[in-house]
């Protein structure tokens, strides 16, 4: 059996640069592709020997879906519960499939179970991955905060895009760009 130090060391041990990308709909966010996830608590604590538990809660008439998942390592009394959601697109989605809806639920679910344990740690503290983004991809990454600033039209959206990119990195331009637009729609 492990110790508390050797759990945490692996847990907290960074992941591979593939493992954290863009968030899909929040530019400005990371993050953690789920099978990272799953597959560092293989490494951690066994394959087979910790469990998810998922009970469906709520399913929106839209589509969305919410899950209580249940996380169990019994060798180490680890047992933890959060609620995971995911409406796969909504129901008016050509794609719509409420057993991925349910699934992406659990993913959801899983990674937000990995944060309490620590799995990406840096991510969540807003520090960077192992590897440092290549020049090109911050500049990206600003110019996309940039677009998203410059087309918002309501002071708490701003005040949010503010807080969540000081959280990962601060740029002159984007700094300006916020303050110009909160002059702006303070009028």
């Amino acid at each position: 059996m492990k110790t508390q130090e050797q759990l945490k060391k692996e847990l907290y041990a960074p992941l591979p640069s593939e493992a954290v990308s863009k968030h899909p709909t929040k530019t400005y966010l990371s993050s953690i592709k789920a099978i990272y996830v799953t597959e560092r608590f293989n490494d951690v604590f066994g394959i087979g020997k910790w469990q998810i538990k998922t009970e469906a809660i709520e399913r929106g008439d839209k589509g969305t879906v919410v899950v209580k998942a249940i996380f169990i390592v019994p060798e180490y009394d680890i047992y933890y519960e959060c609620y995971g959601g995911n409406d796969n697109g909504g129901e008016g989605s050509r794609n719509f499939d409420l057993g991925d809806a349910y699934k992406g639920a659990t993913t959801d679910a899983i990674t937000k179970i990995g944060s309490y344990l620590g799995v990406g740690i840096d991510v969540f503290k807003g520090k960077a991955n192992v590897q440092q983004p290549a020049p090109m991809y911050v500049k990206s990454t600003i110019d996309i905060a940039l677009a998203e600033v410059k087309a918002c039209d309501d002071l708490d959206k701003l005040k949010n895009i503010w807080v969540a990119y000081l959280q990962h990195q601060k740029d002159k331009s984007f700094i300006d760009a916020i303050n110009l637009k909160k002059k702006e729609l303070n009028g």
